[in-house]
């Protein structure tokens, strides 16, 4: 019976999918079909990225406000790059998962090599200087057409499963991998639990932290990628794109101060906003009213993982209780 429990706390997220698909279909005849659940499984895809990249720095207790700006400067390099060198457009993804790399090495440098304590106002401080350079390298407008490879990569599909959607699957498993079956995720669950006892275990935590922004930057390269085919264009990131790849990862059940994630509950935490997004759509409620739903899920979600936290803790106490009990 506790384990049962501690399984229905782990398959939260996808139970309030599961509810919010349930109450949209019951407002909307069109929201359960193949197509529109197909649109919203593409429309959630750059948020997912994202939020895969997001997730392994909260996990290690951080944040990396950053990364939003990066998918929008890595838009606006391949547009240039293919409007000015279009004879260059085979080389726009290295390139772009260099413009990810250096993004994410000036972070962990500053972070990490210049021991600025606070992750959250360094990037913040990168968010606007690649702002900037998204403004200098566009001249300040939108860049239109990007390599066709991109394109294909956003609008093309396998075996009838659409491009973004398998860019999701294959990034979240690549991902699972690193965290499951890896002393690397192992290193990054404990560092998040507690670093200084992580560091007196012989873990290598500058080491990792390095790497995890690193880590989360080659993931906004990739969304980066995956944002210029859908929109076939380059475009400034204004900063709210984090924001919800930060709170996909909340509502998936990671906990902000470290130590616990999960890289398929990220994915159906962005699944959750982008069919919120898209039943709203369907039921015509106004745009203005999306950014409430959102912020009030987010909220919810933060609650709720107090309350799993507690109910969490109390069923684990027991379940040794019963152990000890019968030894």
């Amino acid at each position: 019976m506790l384990a049962l429990g501690l399984r229905l706390i782990a398959a939260g997220p996808v139970i309030v999918l599961l509810c919010i698909w349930l109450v949209f279909s019951l407002l909307s005849p069109y929201f359960l079909t193949a197509s529109n659940l197909t649109n919203v499984l593409v429309q959630s895809s750059s948020v997912a990225l994202l939020a895969l990249g997001a997730l392994v720095v909260v996990m290690v207790g951080s944040l990396d406000v950053s990364l939003g700006s990066t998918v929008g400067l890595c838009t606006i390099v391949s547009a240039v790059v293919f409007r000015d060198h279009p004879s260059l457009a085979w080389l726009v993804v290295p390139l772009l998962l260099a413009v990810g790399l250096a993004m994410g090495a000036v972070n962990a440098f500053c972070i990490v090599g210049l021991r600025i304590g606070n992750a959250f106002i360094v990037t913040l401080g990168m968010l606007y200087v690649i702002q900037s350079l998204s403004y200098v390298v566009s001249g300040g407008t939108q860049v239109p057409n990007v390599p066709p490879q991109l394109v294909a990569l956003a609008n093309g599909s396998l075996l009838g499963v659409p491009g973004p959607v398998l860019l999701v699957l294959g990034a979240g498993a690549l991902l699972w991998f690193l965290l499951n079956r890896v002393a690397w995720g192992r290193w990054i669950v404990a560092i998040g639990g507690n670093r200084d006892a992580a560091g007196k275990a012989g873990i290598p935590v500058r080491a990792v932290l390095f790497s995890v922004y690193l880590i989360a930057s080659l993931f906004a390269a990739v969304t980066g990628m995956l944002v210029a085919g859908l929109n076939n264009s380059g475009t400034v990131d204004n900063g709210t794109s984090i924001l919800q790849a930060i709170a996909a990862v909340v509502i998936g059940g990671a906990s902000l101060t470290g130590g616990r994630g999960s890289t398929w509950a990220t994915v159906v935490g962005a699944v959750i906003l982008g069919s919120i997004t898209n039943g709203l759509t369907l039921l015509s409620v106004s745009t203005n009213w999306t950014p409430f739903a959102i912020g009030a899920a987010l909220v919810a979600a933060v609650g709720l993982d107090a309350l799993r936290g507690t109910v969490e803790g109390r069923l684990r106490v027991r379940q040794a209780q019963i152990q000890a009990g019968g030894a």
